[in-house]
């Protein structure tokens, strides 16, 4: 078994959560929505086997790190200040970054702010986009159904209260149709005129192969404490992103970088999104896998994580 040392720091004036394992270079894990440190359950003990030392974040707003009243706070400047805040409290002069979903934002945006802390970057489901004249929230206007959950998620209050009607069956079915289990791929998130996200989202009829009883718990048990506002302030503030990264815009990763994701997942079949992760150099397509791809295809996400880790060895 694993040692996890849970520990909890305050960086920029905000309570951060971490759990970590392991001795040697360090490995640092951004998770997405609607998730935790905990969706690296099984990226730790590999890192561990093999002589890393692997750090696993809950994102501010995410878990037990704090839930900041003001929706700015959730901009990605904040989130890299706090990758940063921490490697700075553990003397951790430089590490590898993987984010997931959300947490690419992270990743990518400590790379390119801070690229002498960060020797490589991971980005798993969301690949590196340079910055471009218009926010993603605008690109997408026109060419996603009316109803797209980004844009849904913008509103205040609505999709807390619709998501925390029934957490566990909310969770249940997020994770089940963004899977590839769900039948239905690629799946794209949309909420009919005066209805809601999780009605309208497919039900498992049977277990998930990737998310047992037990780990669902924990997501539960996480979010009943602490709804869902967090999570969604970080699809709120990507207009302020865009506007706070100007000064990077058009800007290619200037460490080297890698990408794995599932040809089921919905993210790879956004606009560009393909294309994009292609121009990421080692890109990885796993056949038939969904969006939480780092606990549906565990062991050879496992494999390219390691790989590519060997490729930064000086």
């Amino acid at each position: 078994m694993t040692e996890l040392r849970h520990h909890h720091i305050e960086i920029n004036r905000c309570k951060i959560h971490y759990v970590e394992a392991g001795e040697g270079p360090a490995v640092i894990f951004c998770h997405g929505f609607p998730e935790l440190w905990y969706s690296w359950r099984h990226q730790i003990p590999a890192l561990v086997r093999n002589g890393y030392r692997a750090i696993a974040l809950d994102m501010r707003g995410h878990g037990e790190s704090e839930v900041p009243r003001d929706v700015k706070s959730f901009g990605v400047v904040h989130t890299v200040g706090d990758v940063i805040g921490l490697m700075d409290a553990l003397s951790i002069e430089t590490a590898v970054l993987v984010g997931h979903d959300a947490g690419t934002s992270t990743a990518y945006h400590t790379a390119l702010m801070r690229p002498d802390r960060i020797l490589g970057v991971m980005g798993l489901s969301v690949p590196y986009i340079p910055r471009g004249p218009k926010s993603i929230l605008e690109a997408f206007e026109g060419a996603v159904p009316p109803g797209f959950y980004m844009q849904y998620f913008q509103e205040p209050e609505v999709p807390e209260q619709d998501l925390e009607r029934d957490v566990r069956e909310s969770l249940r079915r997020l994770f089940f149709a963004n899977s590839g289990l769900n039948p239905n791929v690629p799946f794209l998130m949309t909420v009919p005129e005066g209805g809601n996200l999780i009605d309208g989202l497919p039900a498992p009829s049977a277990g998930m192969n990737f998310l047992s009883e037990a780990d669902l718990d924990v997501y539960v048990q996480a979010y009943t404490r602490t709804g869902f506002r967090g999570g969604l302030n970080g699809y709120r503030v990507f207009q302020q992103n865009w506007e706070h990264t100007a000064a990077w815009s058009g800007m290619p990763l200037p460490v080297p970088s890698a990408y794995v994701g599932g040809t089921s997942d919905t993210v790879l079949h956004f606009p560009g999104f393909r294309e994009a992760a292609q121009a990421m150099g080692r890109a990885l397509f796993l056949e038939g896998a969904g969006h939480w791809i780092q606990a549906e295809r565990a062991e050879e996400v496992n494999m390219a994580l390691l790989a590519f880790l060997q490729t930064l060895k000086k």
